[in-house]
């Protein structure tokens, strides 16, 4: 079979049908329809006489009729390993080039036949280099060079041509601007390049959330700038006649609209005072291009959650959604139904799938937002689901979370098969049955740089597939003004929360000096939702993070420091470190911090605070972007609570709050004190010796398994064999006060969701004799911290007033009297 006619066929297309509906959200609630509109197309670009679009899809290149009115059938051109990404037509519309990339970033130049797809033999190996970052690729006119940020023959060549014919190479920027976006005019005689303000060792955004235009001549020379635009601009064409440009910006909010603006060229100057907005959807409408008689503009519109393609005739302003008829793959298909189980439960359940054709792409059911992990595509089964694919042999692979062995299946579908199979999620773990609940508190469900939008519904899913007991989801800015998933905030658990799948939308609140924190348990809003971020509404690096904790305790919230340190060599040398951390923590401000494996840093400047006496939780975030196809999954880093009996949100917080925690993106750990669980509390004299038992297992090789006192390790075990479980029960002699904990850790695997295994316990608090702990040596190290900030904050001069400068100062020296007293009475 090698058409799939949706209105007539297999059961497996009337899901198609089902699946995709004017919402987009839930393919539950879909209704019946002859013809599909969000099927989730990215990277369109529309062909020089404007009657055809090509699109990357399912990781492949598909062509389609522009055709208003009538829906019409997508063809697939490409297949084969790898992802396929940012087409763009030849000026003849005979040829397709794209880039083919293993992980979704970095890939191969590649160019194919536009009717056969039969790929044509270029002079060097060429390297696209990430289109995440830079974009896309242009032909010129005379349709043998393309324009490009490439690699030749592992050589750097920037912003340049390449010659498909003879392999000649033209820089035409070396030095190409990070997150700069480009274009190449209709007449193939200007590039238009846009630059941002971001400077490199600072956040994103702290320098302003502009936009430079900038004209460099196709034939090369020196770039002139035409000007500031006032937002990012995260995509961009020409005109037809030479006069505007077609941009992608989110000005005024943070969704991303399409806007012409006015550029003349002679000039070297735009217009944005005469700016028109062409787009008002309630997501993003993104990556515009234009036919050559300026009739037709099209570009994605991802309101349903996934993309739709939009056609708008420009003389008239009238726009319409491009429907699909059939998927045609250019090879017999057949259908395929998974059904996923819970196998000691048979209850349905929702997992996320791993579906690839072997020697092929990976697949997901229309309907679903498919993703990519590790270079792997993934989709999110809900229960039961229906998808067509390619004939052939395929390897499924299911998970849900850390507590799920993986599953794998390989078998064949064949042509006009419709097979079923149903998926069963075996447990290996089961942390519930003791008390323990898992959750997050940092996920981003909207944010920018994404294809699709998502719902408090997707979002369900995810979690869900996730197993995630706890998903906090996070209302955030990121380089401006907008603040991302307001709408969503209640203030309250979310009605789309399931059966131990509580979503609860909260806030990140992002300086970008004094670091981010998560906050939870919210039940307003804090306001401002940021500081620090020059030409927005509070470019002042005022209110500080102590001030805005004291806001978020007022209403009962948890405060919790994100992503607090990358670099342990320097743990405050870096752009997003949480650098008042130490300031905030001695005033009493903190109840948490995240403890991911990926943050290493945090690591040790956690241990020194503990070891200066202070009591602070492990807690964790995985600070995913879920709109974006290539993301972690919420939930790759997890905190397990204890608490009392079933589940709720507010126990689940006060678990976390008292210190009850075990971080982990894998390993489940045991650990007791004298009988005392993490969070407790120990009082002993010099002489007692402490019975510890301390347990790891794990679904992946562990490498060790180690008992810490004071930040050292005191007892240890290198595992052999499986490397699966590990136990240590020994008697210590602890002749201080401080802490106790227990960590773990192994290698990645292909099948792991982060970069390491990973576990540590939140801290036994250990009193000897009654004295209180401290350290001379981490108080001091503080010190030198808060004069390191001090001066750093004197020099960005952006708190406004005198008042406020001595608020901030006393702040400062209450926090320096803190340690300064520890200092003088521990060794």
């Amino acid at each position: 079979m090698r058409r799939i006619l949706v209105s007539t066929t297999t059961v497996g297309v009337v899901a198609v049908a089902l699946l995709l509906s004017q919402t987009g959200f839930d393919s539950a609630k879909q209704p019946k329809t002859d013809a599909v509109h969000s099927f989730g197309a990215i990277q369109p670009r529309l062909s020089g006489d404007g009657k055809q679009v090509c699109f990357s899809y399912q990781g492949s290149i598909w062509t389609m009729p522009v055709s208003t009115g009538s829906a019409m059938t997508a063809k697939r051109l490409t297949s084969g390993e790898g992802f396929d990404l940012e087409p763009a037509w030849s000026p003849d519309g005979s040829k397709i080039a794209f880039m083919r990339t293993p992980n979704y970033g970095t890939g191969l130049l590649t160019i194919v036949d536009a009717k056969s797809g039969k790929a044509i033999k270029l002079p060097n190996t060429v390297v696209v280099r990430g289109t995440v970052v830079y974009y896309k690729l242009d032909f010129h006119p005379d349709g043998k060079r393309i324009l490009g940020v490439l690699n030749v023959d592992q050589k750097n060549v920037g912003l340049a041509w390449y010659n498909i014919e003879t392999g000649d190479v033209q820089t035409l920027i070396a030095d190409v601007p990070r997150w700069s976006r480009f274009a190449l005019s209709q007449d193939g005689k200007q590039i238009a390049y846009t630059e941002t303000m971001d400077v490199q060792g600072q956040q994103m955004g702290n320098d302003g959330h502009e936009a430079d235009v900038w004209l460099v001549s196709a034939n090369g020379g020196e770039p002139r700038k035409c000007g500031r635009f006032s937002s990012r601009i995260f995509d961009l064409c020409w005109s037809a006649d030479g006069e505007s440009l077609f941009a992608t910006t989110d000005v005024g909010g943070v969704h991303n609209d399409v806007w012409e603006i006015p550029i003349d060229v002679d000039k070297a100057s735009i217009d944005e005072a005469s700016a028109r907005k062409l787009t008002f959807g309630q997501a993003d409408e993104d990556r515009p291009s234009v036919s050559r008689d300026g009739q037709w503009l099209l570009y994605s519109d991802n309101q349903r959650g996934l993309t739709a393609l939009t056609s708008r005739h420009l003389p008239s302003g009238v726009s319409e959604t491009l429907t699909v008829a059939d998927f045609d793959h250019g090879e017999p298909t057949g259908t395929f139904t998974i059904d996923c189980v819970d196998a000691d439960t048979r209850n349905t359940v929702t997992a996320r799938i791993s579906l690839k054709h072997e020697g092929g792409k990976y697949y997901s059911p229309i309907g679903t937002l498919p993703r990519v992990l590790k270079g792997f595509g993934h989709f999110y089964c809900d229960g039961k689901q229906t998808l067509t694919v390619p004939a052939g042999k395929y390897r499924l692979k299911a998970f849900r979370g850390p507590e799920y062995k993986v599953t794998e299946y390989n078998f064949e579908i064949k042509p006009g098969q419709n097979d079923h199979r149903e998926v069963h999620l075996n447990r290996w773990a089961h942390p519930q049955k003791d008390g323990w609940y898992s959750g997050e508190n940092h996920i981003h469900a909207n944010y920018g740089y994404g294809e699709w939008y998502n719902s408090p519904e997707t979002m369900a899913r995810q979690s869900s597939g996730e197993n995630i007991n706890v998903s906090n989801f996070v209302v955030a800015n990121s380089d401006g003004n907008g603040t991302y998933d307001r709408e969503f905030f209640r203030g309250g658990v979310d009605p789309n929360s399931r059966k131990d799948c509580i979503l609860y939308w909260n806030q990140e609140f992002r300086s970008t000096i004094w670091g981010h924190l998560t906050l939870v348990n919210l039940n307003q809003l804090v306001e401002p939702i940021y500081t620090g971020f020059k030409n927005t509404t509070n470019p002042w690096d005022i209110p500080t993070n102590s001030d805005i904790a004291d806001k978020t305790h007022w209403q009962n919230g948890l405060v919790n420091y994100t992503h607090v340190a990358q670099n342990p060599a320097d743990p405050y040398q870096n752009p997003y470190t949480g650098k008042s951390i130490p300031i905030d923590v001695a005033l009493g401000k903190i109840d948490t911090l995240d403890l991911n494996a990926t943050y290493a840093g945090t690591t040790v400047l956690w241990y020194k605070l503990l070891n200066c006496g202070f009591r602070l939780t492990a807690s964790a975030g995985t600070d995913c972007f879920l709109n974006r196809i290539r993301s972690r999954v919420p939930g790759g880093d997890r905190v397990y609570v204890k608490i009392d009996r079933s589940l709720t949100y507010k126990k689940w917080i006060e678990g976390l709050r008292s210190g009850r925690s075990i971080v982990s993106n894998g390993p489940m750990l045991k650990f007791t004190a004298n009988d005392k669980g993490i969070g407790s509390t120990l009082k002993i004299d010099s002489s007692s010796v402490v019975n510890i038992i301390a347990e790891a297992r794990a679904n992946f090789p562990m490498q060790k398994l180690e008992v810490l006192y004071n930040g050292k390790v005191i007892r240890e075990v290198t595992l052999d064999g499986d490397k699966l479980a590990a136990k240590i029960a020994d008697g210590l002699k602890l002749k201080r006060s401080g802490w106790i904990a227990v960590r773990a850790y192994g290698p990645t695997t292909i099948d792991h969701p982060t970069s390491q295994l990973y576990a540590h316990t939140s801290p036994i608090y250990v009193v000897v004799d009654g004295k209180p702990a401290g350290s001379r040596e981490d108080a001091e190290y503080f010190l030198k911290w808060i004069d390191r900030l001090s001066l750093a904050v004197r020099l960005r001069d952006r708190i406004p007033t005198d008042e406020l400068r001595k608020h901030v100062d006393s702040q400062f020296d209450a926090a320096r009297d803190v340690y300064a007293d520890i200092a003088e009475k521990f060794e």
